[in-house]
């Protein structure tokens, strides 16, 4: 159980008597029935007067100590309530992080999956857009009023947008259903707050002529190229063909069982799960070109098969071609990741069960 105080700042006194920040943090004192009670104070300096329920000295220490190592020294007998006094700072403290958050390891241990990347980006999130503003309430204490007046005014004092804001809502409620679940709190402040309305922004999918288009053209990067090409007629990620090596690639299949990320390097696919994308005869030959030279386990859509080439590498080279095709990139939101859409489309309008278009793109 998290601790409600800092005991790295209490000194112990002649036994019987302990300080915190100048004050006595509790003094021990008998009953004219001879059961020992005692005074505590919280750290905002508050006394609270509390039965041990023991007629012996020893046994009353030994109680207190138990109850300053549960948390529950301010609490009466059956009440453990720390939300009171603990700070959401200190509630927040283990969250997003990978080998401590609880509703990661929570996930985990139920045989779930959870990216690293998104730990590592909620971990970010929280301390920039949550922290600020909920840090040092006690938890609880935060209202629903709180957290509706936080979630307003997030877009115009951080300049993001209404998607973004109610990503962060998400991750608080998050936190807090399993403040829930722990027991820590008796309801979620977060769960009667309503997101705010967003505005459409998907991101688009090219056309079967645009993609004509641009595979017709020569691009600035043979590789990008390449890479688009893989994209468009595999629906493979962009963090997927990053981590493509030799020993993945055959004739008439690739085999994908690994993505690329910046933070943490080569790692599972989103799903977690691999899975094997056909592939075309004139896919296999453009990939034999990259694979010359290449380890089996070196990477080949890079300079010296380790790290491979940066997201720009391959996105500036598809802008240049998409101009040069006359293409609205821009008010369509179209992108890198618009080949998997487009591939997506095309087979099931070919008629592709959704089954076999779920396995072949990775989708769970």
């Amino acid at each position: 159980m998290h601790s409600w105080f800092n005991f790295g700042s209490i000194e112990v006194q002649k036994g019987v008597q302990m300080m915190y920040k100048g004050k006595n943090y509790y003094t021990l004192n008998v009953a004219s029935n001879g059961v020992y009670y005692y005074y505590a104070y919280d750290t905002d300096g508050r006394r609270y007067k509390r039965s041990t329920g023991m007629v012996s000295k020893r046994l009353a220490l030994e109680e207190i100590q138990r109850r300053i190592e549960l948390g529950t020294l301010i609490s009466r007998d059956g009440e453990q309530d720390p939300s009171m006094y603990i700070t959401f700072s200190e509630y927040a403290e283990p969250f997003w992080i990978w080998d401590t958050c609880p509703i990661i390891q929570d996930k985990l241990a139920r045989g779930g999956h959870y990216s690293e990347d998104l730990c590592a980006s909620n971990r970010k999130s929280m301390e920039k857009h949550i922290l600020p503003y909920f840090g040092d309430m006690k938890l609880g204490k935060i209202t629903r009023k709180d957290i509706d007046q936080w979630i307003l005014n997030l877009p115009k004092e951080h300049n993001i947008s209404s998607s973004t804001a109610n990503k962060m809502l998400a991750i608080l409620k998050q936190m807090l259903r399993m403040a829930v679940y722990k027991g820590d709190l008796k309801e979620s402040p977060a769960d009667g707050v309503r997101p705010l309305v967003e505005k459409e922004n998907r991101r688009g999918a090219f056309t079967a002529d645009e993609v004509e288009k641009l595979f017709g053209l020569k691009w600035t990067t043979d590789d990008a190229y390449i890479a688009s090409f893989l994209a468009a007629f595999t629906g493979m990620r962009l963090g997927e063909i990053r981590a493509l090596r030799p020993s993945r690639i055959h004739k008439e299949y690739i085999l994908v069982d690994s993505s690329w990320s910046d933070a943490s390097g080569l790692k599972s696919t989103k799903s977690g799960k691999a899975r094997v994308v056909p592939i075309t005869l004139r896919i296999y030959n453009m990939l034999t070109g990259l694979m010359e030279g290449r380890e089996d386990e070196e990477l080949i859509f890079s300079k010296l098969g380790r790290t491979p080439y940066e997201d720009r590498h391959f996105s500036l080279p598809l802008k240049d071609a998409m101009t040069r095709a006359g293409i609205d990139f821009i008010s369509r939101n179209l992108s890198f990741h618009s080949f998997r859409h487009f591939f997506n489309t095309q087979i099931i309008a070919a008629g592709v069960s959704g089954e076999i278009a779920r396995n072949v793109v990775g989708h769970e």
